[in-house]
């Protein structure tokens, strides 16, 4: 008749030593969800720069000759070289 009450008591036992490292892990600090003005600002920009990238990916063929010959004069310097990113 203990059979049972033996694998049940086992297996509460094994539950408690598996849940032991996971109670004694230090808490972390949660981050309150406020940004400041230059993190909000840096944010919007890694964004912006994406999408801007990826623009060409959402064009109609047709228009993909002025998208990249408008963006190639954009990134040309004053004595025609093209800028490093």
């Amino acid at each position: 008749m203990g059979g049972p009450v033996k694998k049940i008591s086992l297996l509460l036992i094994v539950a408690i030593f598996a849940a032991a490292p996971a109670g004694a892990a230090p808490k972390q600090k949660q981050k309150s969800g406020q940004m400041t003005y230059e993190e909000a600002m840096a944010y919007n920009r890694r964004n912006l720069g994406l999408l801007v990238e990826g623009l060409p990916l959402i064009l109609p063929s047709w228009s993909l000759p002025i998208y990249f010959m408008m963006y190639k004069n954009a990134h040309k310097t004053q004595n025609g070289t093209q800028k490093k990113r």
